[in-house]
């Protein structure tokens, strides 16, 4: 499932394929209406055809492409669960489950394929991408504008849901996902079940550190190719928990990873490694209450 850098890597295959490109033709899939909503693949296909790639940026989990010639104009892709961006050369044949289609001068296509329909191409007039509501709500970029921890911990302070399942929400760090809050944590050393109002600051600064860790481990072992397998479909798992229940701890090597159930969505940690972590906070907030009654 793409995260943060799973996009990050798209937005430098696309520009490195199709910056300062023409796009001479586009053809989309008529089975795939949901995904050019609220517009429609023949709206996409006829505002697109004739523009020249001006820039590829990445905000969270959105590619913004501005598009240049007769005004600005803008393409939001979202890849949803499974999508991807594909180049062919001239006479390749495409993938398969291609939704939409963009021919470039000299032959090469680039292709946008989604098996199971959860990504999204818009077209947004002007370019103007800071007026849609869903991007507008977004937090900064945890890699472009870096981790504040004392904003982390200003918002991980207003809510008393576990710390794990506060990381997927993306007003907080756009971009982070499932695969990446365990692996954050994990390296933190934090217990995903913590409250996250009930964290340190010390342990806040930690995980802004594991987030930017685990993002840029995940970008080092994409490399440099074209086409990515995600773990869930079968790809190489390069992560330290994820998808690991059952399989010795990497650190402690004592326990071994469990896999638990958070708002729907699997989360995996070290049960030994989560204990240790919790003990010194433990004895923190003892030695507050004792401080506290010896005033009283």
């Amino acid at each position: 499932m793409p995260e943060l850098p799973e996009v990050e890597h798209a937005a430098r295959c696309l520009r490195a394929w199709a910056l300062s490109g023409r796009i001479l033709a586009v053809e989309t899939d008529p089975r795939a209406e949901r995904i050019f909503r609220p517009g429609s693949g023949a709206a996409l296909a006829r505002a697109l055809a004739g523009r020249r790639v001006a820039s590829v940026r990445r905000l969270g989990k959105h590619l913004l492409l501005e598009l240049a010639g007769g005004g600005p104009l803008g393409l939001l892709s979202h890849l949803g669960m499974t999508g991807k961006w594909v180049r062919r050369l001239p006479g390749e044949p495409p993938p398969s489950h291609v939704r939409a289609s963009l021919v470039l001068e000299g032959g090469a296509v680039l292709h946008y394929r989604d098996p199971r329909l959860f990504g999204r191409l818009r077209v947004v007039p002007g370019a103007r991408f800071e007026l849609l509501p869903e991007l507008g709500a977004l937090g900064p970029d945890p890699i472009a504008a870096g981790i504040d921890p004392v904003r982390l911990a200003a918002l991980l302070g207003r809510t008393r849901r576990p710390v794990k399942v506060a990381l997927l929400d993306q007003r907080i760090l756009p971009g982070v996902g499932n695969i990446h809050a365990s692996e954050a944590c994990f390296r933190a050393r934090i217990d995903p079940r913590r409250r996250a109002d009930r964290l340190s600051p010390g342990e806040v600064a930690r995980l802004a550190r594991g987030v930017r860790a685990t993002f840029d481990r995940a970008l080092s072992a994409l490399g440099a190719g074209e086409e990515i397998a995600y773990v869930e479909e079968g790809g190489e798992n390069p992560f330290l928990v994820y998808a690991r229940a059952g399989e010795r701890c990497p650190r402690c090597r004592r326990a071994a990873i469990r896999r638990i159930v958070q708002a729907q969505r699997s989360t995996y940690f070290c049960p030994a490694c989560a204990a240790g972590a919790a003990r010194p906070a433990a004895s923190a907030s003892a030695s507050r209450a004792r401080a506290s009654a010896s005033r009283g």
